[in-house]
């Protein structure tokens, strides 16, 4: 694979670039991997930080809209308390930062045109509004769950999803020239839920991830957490959703304690409060075996709870619809073993790579016995599962993802300007 030449002017649109959770991460590894490709990158977003994510310089242009005042961290702190507060914040971010976007090809050049965490319904109002401006857009697609079955919450939720999948696909093959899905699973589902034809291109881009980092010492790395205990440490990592599987795990530590163990959870909890999780923890009776960090976790403190850990643990109920980046950017990242719910396309991965164990979603007591299996297997098993998982890691870069969108993108740039 190659960089197409002469380098493309890539414009990427991301509402909620300081958005808690991989989203400013996800654009910020993304761009810089382009930008290294040689290709023109601006980023046209609310508010984003690269610093922390990159060893050198930006290769890539920031945008910013509303001069700060478009901020998302605080819709991310009232998530709990007001969730219509939150969904304003989103809609909010979406128009406006897509609006600005859009309204910049009309003074710029831009070849194509890169679209990820927006929220649909917007997107396409705006897209069609500007099309006789617009240089092809590609539409990253996180989530395949357009259904009303597929769609969590209320009613009315998903009868919103069911209009918004409506408008949505009538914009795929106008306004919006392809689709990037994480994987094949979502690429199967979302050609099925937006009945798409088989010309319509949905292209299935793996999420990247960093090179492993250079081994921490495992009892140093508890040392700094305050953790003081030897034996087996389960990890459970990343922003506290409902459909994380909370529920399930701390059931089924209650229903393996006759296991030496001990298990950290560790994220921020968007969907819980702290004492919220505290009352799981001790209502399952195991407050003795959980060492709890509901708290953001800062990029640099990242590497010291995965070096901590004996294997990551990835409950996700039957609703999870996102990708394998917990995988990608956790397991894979740093070398650690897994147990996985078969849900999304998550189950298929561990089980293609030979990275852990899989376990049905929404089944503390299949979980606890997928425990209990891991704890009776020799290090060795343990360690070999580590040392897949890093292979795959290293297989996955942000470089290679940027490869093969520098190929979507050719494509699409290439069929808008038809026969030359």
């Amino acid at each position: 694979m190659s960089s197409p030449r002469p380098p493309l002017r890539i414009l990427v649109v991301q509402p909620t670039g300081d958005k808690v959770g991989h989203h400013g991460i996800f654009t910020v590894k993304l761009c810089q991997a382009l930008g290294r490709l040689g290709h023109r990158v601006t980023v046209c977003t609310n508010r984003i930080a690269p610093g922390p994510y990159l060893d050198g310089p930006p290769a890539f242009l920031v945008e910013l809209i509303g001069n700060g005042a478009l901020s998302f961290d605080r819709f991310d702190r009232a998530l709990n308390r007001s969730p219509l507060y939150y969904y304003w914040g989103y809609y909010r971010n979406s128009y406006c930062v897509t609006a600005a976007a859009l309204a910049m090809c009309r003074t710029r050049e831009f070849d194509v045109i890169y679209m990820t965490d927006v929220e649909f319904l917007v997107a396409s109002l705006l897209l069609r509004a500007h099309r006789r401006r617009l240089p092809p857009v590609v539409m990253e697609v996180n989530a395949a769950n357009f259904t009303f079955r597929d769609y969590p919450g209320s009613v009315l939720r998903k009868s919103y999803k069911v209009i918004q999948r409506e408008v949505f696909r009538n914009t795929l093959g106008r306004e919006i020239a392809a689709c990037a899905v994480l994987g094949e699973w979502h690429q199967e589902r979302l050609k099925a839920q937006l009945r798409l034809p088989a010309s319509f291109p949905v292209v299935a881009i793996p999420e990247g991830g960093d090179a492993p980092p250079p081994a921490q010492d495992r009892r140093e790395a508890r040392r700094a957490l305050g953790i003081d205990y030897p034996g087996p440490l389960f990890l459970f990592f990343g922003v506290l959703r409902k459909d994380k599987g909370l529920e399930t795990l701390v059931g089924a530590a209650a229903l393996a304690r006759g296991e030496d163990f001990r298990l950290l959870i560790a994220g921020f909890p968007m969907e819980y409060t702290r004492q919220e999780v505290m009352r799981l923890v001790y209502r399952a009776g195991v407050g003795d075996r959980v060492e709890l960090r509901a708290e953001f976790i800062p990029e640099a403190d990242v590497p010291v709870c995965f070096a901590a850990a004996d294997v990551l643990v990835l409950p996700y109920t039957g609703m999870y619809r996102g990708g394998s980046g917990p995988l990608l950017k956790g397991a894979c990242a740093y070398g650690r073993p897994v147990i996985a719910a078969d849900v999304s396309g998550m189950g298929r991965f561990v089980e293609r790579h030979a990275i852990g164990l899989v376990c049905p979603p929404d089944a503390p007591q299949a979980l606890a016995e997928k425990m209990k299996e891991f704890l009776a297997l020799p290090v060795s098993a343990w360690r070999q599962m580590g040392e897949r998982a890093s292979a795959v890691g290293r297989a996955n870069s942000w470089d290679t993802m940027a490869q093969h969108f520098s190929e979507l993108f050719a494509q699409v740039v290439l069929a808008a300007r038809g026969p030359q």
